[in-house]
């Protein structure tokens, strides 16, 4: 009797598996702590298959940063969803805030060289960014007017300052400067709402 010979292991979506396996370990143990052979290992294939998909771990981390915009792009949608004014705005900035606390290592990434959050919509969502903006132009005195782009600037460099801070473990979320921090912001932002 001849021996069977053991079939290879074959994704069928190997890009995506390289992906979901890049980023748990981002979680794990942050972006420079793997590589790219180290995934195909993970997928139980060869490297020169991973080569296939992506041209080096750049392209991966890339990949991985894309994924992580998109889940915060998912998770704002949910916490802002049938809000609007002040309140909107508030739940966009803890949204990005909330995602900095649950997943640091991804928040870094997805702020880095890699990520990119000028994106397009992905499945009929906006972007993070671009949800903060609607949020601003619903709190401007003429919401049809196009967004105060320095209004919008510094909704922005606080709600990512303070999720930054959080990432970096220099405050926590339940910190009270986060809370005093969004609140005398927002008097700038939307002054008498």
């Amino acid at each position: 009797m001849k021996p069977v010979k053991k079939e290879a292991y074959h994704h069928g979506d190997l890009r995506s598996a390289l992906v979901a396996l890049a980023m748990e370990r981002v979680r794990k143990g942050g972006a420079e702590n793997f590589s790219l052979r180290e995934a195909a290992r993970d997928a139980g294939v060869t490297s020169g298959a991973a080569y296939k998909h992506f041209a080096d771990k750049d392209e991966l981390l890339a990949a991985v940063a894309a994924e992580a915009l998109n889940l915060l792009a998912h998770r704002t949608q949910k916490a802002t969803t049938g809000l609007k004014g002040k309140e909107r705005l508030h739940a966009a900035a803890m949204a990005y805030i909330d995602f900095a606390s649950a997943e640091p290592r991804l928040f870094r990434l997805a702020f880095s060289r890699f990520g990119s959050d000028s994106r397009a919509e992905t499945d009929g969502i906006p972007g993070s960014f671009d949800q903060l903006r609607i949020a601003v132009a619903g709190v401007q005195s003429d919401p049809g007017k196009p967004t105060d782009p320095d209004t919008l600037a510094l909704a922005w460099a606080v709600a990512h300052g303070v999720a930054s801070l959080i990432s970096d473990g220099m405050w926590k979320k339940n910190d009270p400067r986060v809370a005093a921090a969004l609140r005398l912001s927002f008097k700038g932002i939307a002054p008498g709402k």
